[in-house]
């Protein structure tokens, strides 16, 4: 949801009246109070900068059909959007038809199943190494040592 501009510009000359009222109360000099009025009119207006142009992008809209919650700068672009999902790859190792590289293509394909599944857990789905080793019941530095001959061999 954009900046609205009306609400919060009243809100602002609400509390700035308010302020005001204080600063005069303490004592301050007009021109201290005009100085600080200028400050926050300026952050004022940076805030409403900064969130018409930014936005985030919802949850549901990378993970499936949101409808009407999608953002108003992916309707706009929708060379931003993805339209892949899980169906997409048949199995869990699908996603090596996708290398374009012939040669890269090549040497994954003659990779084994658990060097594969090492891959797929750390690089395309993020998860650490340790995850790994808990998970395989191994030592992280023996995953880390199994990731590097990968990594030579994919060289």
């Amino acid at each position: 949801m954009g900046f609205n501009y009306a609400k919060e510009k009243k809100r602002f000359d609400e509390d700035w009246k308010r302020l005001q009222k204080e600063y005069e109360d303490a004592g301050m000099e007009p021109d201290d109070i005009k100085a600080m009025y200028t400050y926050d009119w300026n952050s004022f207006l940076a805030r409403r900068t900064y969130e018409n142009h930014t936005q985030p992008l919802p949850d549901t809209y990378l993970y499936g059909d949101c409808g009407d919650m999608s953002s108003t700068l992916l309707k706009r672009f929708s060379s931003l959007s993805v339209t892949f999902g899980v169906e997409d790859f048949p199995g869990r190792y699908a996603w090596i038809d996708t290398i374009s590289n012939a040669d890269c293509h090549a040497k994954l394909v003659k990779l084994s199943t658990k060097d594969l599944e090492l891959l797929t857990f750390i690089v395309l789905e993020g998860h650490e190494q340790s995850e790994l080793a808990l998970k395989w019941g191994c030592s992280q530095s023996a995953i880390s040592q199994r990731f590097k001959k990968i990594k030579k061999f994919l060289k």
